[in-house]
Parts: C-alpha cells; structure tokens; sequence
C-alpha cells in the first residue's frame, strides 16, 4: 500500500533525491529539489553531536555529488508523524547501504511555507555506525 501522508511522502522523496544526487545521476540544477526543502534557519544535529546550519549542510551535500557507488541505496522505515499546530513531527529509520553500511534514528520537523511543506530541522542519532 503506498504511503500517502504528506510528511512521509516528502521524507522518502527526498531522501530519493540524496540517492541519486550521492550516485551522481542528478544534474547541477536538480540541487534546487534539496535547496527548497530546507526552510531558512534549518539546523541538522548529526549522529556525533555536530549541529550543522542549512548554507553548511547544503555544502556539504552539494560537493558530495557522485561521491558514492552505483549500488548506494538509502531508504526510510518504521516512519510515524504527528501534527502539532501545524508542524509534522516525524520519527524514522534511515537505511544507508554502500561501500558502509548505517542506521540511523532521526527525528524531523516539517511545517508549510508558502503552502509547500519544508524541512526545519533534523536530529540524528546512530542505531549503528
């Protein structure tokens, strides 16, 4: 059954768009799929601890073009999502499967901004490293 919450929807979606981007079977201006995502003021607590602003994260994301295999996947799981005046707060599994193989924990806020639905942060935790 496909999943149909908006939240979920965007979750998979762009962490369809890190696949591909990190497979290098993107183009330069497919970057702005990620680039709208994130609200202004977004921040990304990484599995270490490291707080990361959106333009760092950005960067970061935007270099690692093609910096990983053919056979990178990355998938969510066990996703769940609550409303709370208007935010999406989700928790999820994201599966990284490469060259390293990870799992990790991570919690997302998602609210509309200008009637699209963006990310306002990430906070991730290590299940494995």
């Amino acid at each position: 059954m496909p999943d149909t919450c908006e939240c979920h929807v965007e979750i998979a979606g762009l962490h369809d768009f890190f696949q591909e981007w990190h497979r290098g079977n993107l183009q330069p201006d497919e970057f702005a799929r990620c680039e709208n995502a994130l609200a202004p003021g977004f921040t990304i607590i990484t599995p270490v601890g490291q707080l990361l602003e959106r333009e760092v994260i950005l960067d970061a994301v935007r270099r690692h073009h093609g910096g990983e295999g053919p056979d990178f996947r990355i998938r969510t799981v066990a996703r769940s999502c609550q409303r709370v005046r208007g935010l999406h707060i989700s928790t999820y599994e994201e599966h990284q499967e490469g060259v390293r193989s990870t799992i990790r924990l991570s919690t997302a806020v998602l609210g509309e901004i200008d009637g699209v639905l963006r990310w306002h942060s990430v906070h991730e935790t290590w299940i494995t490293s």
